[in-house]
């Protein structure tokens, strides 16, 4: 994997860098978000701490990607101006990161067993009928007409 800078911009007001990049990850998937951070603040020298990648992209058929990075002065200004959702991205525990906290995950909606035999039961029913109806003898068939 090669980081490679395409545009680097100073922000003295926000205290911050505003850096465009690409990553050539040939035989590779696009790499994930971590592993980007720490090449780049290698490149920059820069602490990882201090990088938050905002966008990574692949091109379709293509084994280079591109994206948004900001590099901060300090941890106090990236925490007041950077959303908590990238912040969570960018925390080192990996994939538990990208997942919402244990309290916060939706419940799974489950049928119950009487719900999920339902439209199975139906279509029982109605073989049955069609069944029984095969076995009536003809004066019954008629009586039933009537």
């Amino acid at each position: 994997m090669k980081v490679e800078i395409v545009e680097k911009v100073e922000n003295p007001l926000l205290r911050r860098t505003e850096v465009k990049f690409r990553v050539d990850h040939l035989g590779a998937p696009t790499p994930r978000r971590l592993e980007v951070r720490s090449r780049l603040s290698a490149v920059l020298g820069v602490g990882e701490d201090l990088v938050v990648i905002e966008k990574i992209a692949s091109s379709h058929g293509r084994q280079v990607a591109s994206g948004i990075a900001r590099v901060y002065d300090s941890r106090e200004q990236l925490e007041k101006l950077e959303p908590k959702h990238l912040l969570r991205r960018a925390s080192a525990s990996g994939a538990q990161a990208e997942k919402p906290p244990e309290g916060e995950q939706k419940p799974k909606l489950e049928q119950s067993e009487g719900e999920r035999t339902k439209p199975e039961s139906k279509k029982a029913e109605s073989k049955a009928g069609e069944q029984s109806e095969a076995q009536k003898s003809p004066d019954e068939k008629q009586k039933d007409k009537t």
